[in-house]
């Protein structure tokens, strides 16, 4: 009988290990309803379980879905996780194609000479610096036959350590998941902030205590925090790397080329953590900017309570909505 026990239970935990580690196993186990999304309540809130922080992420609106744009507008987009599919699609866009590509893949696409064409660059303030340190080329333009939007480059073999990285985190997503888990982890965290003021140190809590925050954002020695040393003559070298991006763009085909800031979370809601470089606002005014910005700072700043997710990195639909209509603006 215990041999039996043993086998039983060295089967089930490893179907828990293969399930838990497979990609595409772990999403058909969410979608019966196996296991819950680790990132349901917000990225930061996955790091700290402080249940102070801890509130559903809902999906936005979206203004077209039942409205199919009859202009001839082709919208292209280089961005990072604010554009993610998961939060934005074509449906949000008044226009009549859409392909968003990630900075770090490459992509090929034919553009339509009868299309207006538009290209945005949106970055989040923390990855500007390392975007426009070296040529952009991620959409790379054919001339030929026409890739499926969808068909990226085959991405860079993976080492080991990260494979197995992933691998235990993706395990641990999905094993220990449930709101029952939930529970005992955020009873753990709410006593270790409480008796020894610690928390998980890839999170930050704002001096009033209202916000937590991303420590790449408020920790200065990183180049992604709002708080690390910005130079003057940095600064001048990545607006030619901005301009000269357009140019580059413009020269395959594209009629419009966008600059899109996004501000870090920190620099709207706890500027006073530290000694801001203001990144955004020297970026956006520099005399020698010659690509056009999609400007939400102001905006952000008017409404700094509402624009971004209490549990998470990313904005509120409000926020989102407001970058959303100034896209929209443009594209009219």
């Amino acid at each position: 009988m215990k041999k039996v026990l043993q086998y039983v239970s060295l089967a089930f935990f490893s179907m828990l290990w293969v399930i838990g580690c497979h990609p595409i196993l772990s999403r058909e186990a969410l979608e019966l309803g196996l296991t819950e999304d680790s990132y349901r309540y917000g990225d930061l809130y996955r790091l700290s379980n402080l249940p102070q922080f801890k509130e559903r992420t809902e999906a936005c609106p979206k203004k077209f879905v039942n409205t199919p744009s009859k202009n001839n507008i082709a919208l292209y987009i280089i961005g990072d996780s604010f554009t993610e599919k998961q939060r934005i699609d074509q449906r949000d866009f008044n226009v009549k194609s859409y392909l968003r590509t990630h900075w770090n893949d490459s992509l090929e696409v034919q553009l339509n000479p009868e299309q207006r064409n538009i290209l945005i660059l949106e970055t989040v303030e923390r990855h500007f610096r390392e975007h426009f340190a070296v040529p952009v080329r991620t959409l790379k333009i054919s001339q030929a036959s026409v890739k499926s939007p969808l068909a990226n480059e085959a991405p860079q073999p993976k080492s080991w350590d990260a494979i197995l990285h992933e691998s235990e985190e993706a395990l641990a997503s999905f094993v220990f998941s449930s709101d029952f888990f939930l529970k005992i982890k955020e009873w753990k965290a709410a006593l270790n902030l409480a008796w020894f003021g610690r928390h998980n140190d890839q999170v930050a809590i704002s001096p009033d205590g209202k916000n937590i925050l991303f420590c790449w954002d408020t920790d200065s020695t990183r180049i992604t925090s709002s708080f690390n040393a910005f130079p003057d003559t940095e600064l001048n070298k990545l607006i030619k790397g901005v301009n000269a991006t357009k140019d580059y763009y413009l020269s395959l085909g594209f009629d419009e080329v966008y600059l899109a800031i996004i501000p870090n979370k920190t620099s709207i809601v706890a500027p006073e953590m530290g000694n801001y470089n203001h990144l955004v606002e020297r970026v956006q005014n520099h005399p020698a900017l010659r690509t056009p910005i999609i400007d939400v700072w102001g905006l952000f700043n008017q409404h700094s309570t509402e624009v971004y997710a209490l549990s998470d990195t990313h904005w509120s639909c409000y926020g989102q909505g407001i970058w959303l209509q100034k896209v929209n603006e443009v594209v009219k």
